[in-house]
């Protein structure tokens, strides 16, 4: 028997497909947050595949720098 994946109520993973990244950053709609990748949003760290084999991932570390800049600097800083 396999044992699905599960994400806890309210957390987060680190890693987010298409549907996750949009909706933890905001958009509307996963189409919304594709036609903002390269230029408000960051380019996926993974970019995989063609059609129905398509795979994308953003770092949530990678959203929350462009939704919070100054956050992520902190981050950096140890604070």
């Amino acid at each position: 028997m396999t044992k699905h994946a599960v994400i806890p109520t309210g957390c987060w993973p680190a890693v987010l497909r298409d549907e996750l990244a949009a909706a933890y950053a905001g958009e509307k709609t996963v189409d919304a947050f594709l036609s903002r990748v390269g230029t408000v949003w960051p380019r996926p760290f993974i970019d995989t595949g063609t059609g129905k084999g398509k795979f994308r991932a953003w770092r949530k570390s990678d959203l929350d720098k462009v939704i919070d800049p100054g956050s992520a600097a902190a981050d950096l800083a140890g604070w």
